[in-house]
């Protein structure tokens, strides 16, 4: 298979666009959920806190390699805002 050719047909469509668009929605909702577990009085809910920063990283290495190109990701996001 040439995931090449695939990647040059999707960015036709506007691929590059979704890369972006799928990081602000993520950003989103990391920042949702995280506001949600501190509000909330369920404290089981708390063990989200603990596992998201481990899952940033992977979560925005996912989205990057969406329109093909990799780019140089900080070995650790901890921090997103909006």
């Amino acid at each position: 298979m040439d995931f090449k050719a695939l990647v040059d047909e999707l960015k036709k469509e506007g691929l590059d666009l979704a890369e972006d668009a799928a990081e602000k929605v993520v950003k989103v909702i990391f920042n949702w959920v995280e506001a949600e577990v501190i509000k909330s009085e369920n404290k089981y809910d708390d063990m989200v806190l603990a596992v998201l920063p481990a899952l940033k990283p992977i979560i925005f290495k996912a989205i990057d390699k969406i329109d093909g190109n990799v780019d140089e990701l900080p070995e650790t996001v901890t921090e997103v805002s909006a």
